[in-house]
C-alpha cells in the first residue's frame, strides 16, 4: 500500500514540475521584447530642424493642370527669407517670364510687357493674372516637408519618418521623393492638389545657408 502511495506521489510531483515548466515558458514568451517593423523616429525633433530653416532657395520645374484640363509648365526659382519670398517663373505658361515677390500682406507680380501690379496676397495676384493660384504662404512650410504651424492638418509618414501625405487648408500634398541635402532630407518631388488645380513640382537643387542644417546640393 505504501509503495502505491509513493508512486502516486511521484507522478503528482512530476506533473506539477511539467506544469510549472510550461507556465514558466509561457511567461517568458509574454515578457520577451517585441521587435517593431516600423522604424522609430522623432517627428517633433524633425519639425524643429525644419522650422529652424528660415532662408532657403531651390530651382526646379512645375507643371499645372486646371479644372478645365488646360495644362501649363514652367521653370521655377524660389527664394525664401523668413516671410519674404521671391518666385521667378521662366517660360511661364506661354506668357513669358513672370516674377512674384513680397511678404505676408503684400505682393507684387511682374510679367513681360505688363506693368507691375500689387495686392494684399500672392494668391490674389496669381488668380487675377494667371487664372489659377497656389497657396504661397502654406508652401513656405510644405516645400520643406512640414505642415503649416497653428493650422489643423492630417498627415501620414513613410517608412523612415518623412511626410508621405499632408492635408491642410483645403489642399492635399503628396511627397513622392526626397533629396539628401547635406545630411538633411528635403522634398524633391511633390504633388499639390485641390478641387480646382493639380500641380507637380520637381526640385532639381536646394540651396541652404552654411549655418543652416544641410548644404547646397
Amino acid at each position: 500500500m505504501s509503495k502505491c502511495l509513493s508512486v502516486a506521489r511521484g507522478r503528482k510531483a512530476l506533473g506539477v514540475f511539467f506544469v510549472g515548466l510550461l507556465l514558466f515558458g509561457l511567461s517568458g514568451c509574454a515578457t520577451a521584447p517585441q521587435l517593431s517593423l516600423v522604424p522609430q523616429f522623432d517627428w517633433s525633433e524633425r519639425q524643429q530642424q525644419l522650422a529652424h530653416i528660415q532662408r532657403w532657395s531651390f530651382s526646379g520645374r512645375v507643371a499645372i493642370k486646371g479644372a478645365n484640363n488646360e495644362s501649363w509648365s514652367a521653370s521655377l526659382r524660389w527664394q525664401q527669407d523668413g516671410d519674404s519670398y521671391d518666385i521667378q517663373l521662366s517660360g511661364a505658361f506661354g506668357q513669358g517670364a513672370a516674377r512674384l515677390f513680397g511678404y505676408d500682406g503684400y505682393a507684387v507680380i511682374e510679367m513681360a510687357e505688363h506693368s507691375a501690379l500689387t495686392a494684399n496676397s500672392a494668391e490674389a495676384l496669381m488668380q487675377q493674372q494667371l487664372g489659377w493660384y497656389m497657396p504661397v504662404q502654406g508652401l513656405k512650410y510644405w516645400l520643406l516637408g512640414m505642415p503649416e504651424p497653428d493650422s489643423v492638418s492630417q498627415h501620414t509618414f513613410n517608412e523612415v519618418g518623412r511626410l508621405r501625405s499632408l492635408q491642410q487648408s483645403g489642399w492635399r500634398v503628396s511627397y513622392r521623393d526626397y533629396l539628401n541635402v547635406g545630411g538633411l532630407e528635403l522634398p524633391r518631388k511633390l504633388e499639390l492638389e485641390n478641387s480646382r488645380l493639380r500641380a507637380r513640382l520637381v526640385i532639381d537643387g536646394w540651396q541652404l545657408p552654411v549655418s543652416e542644417p544641410g548644404a547646397e546640393v
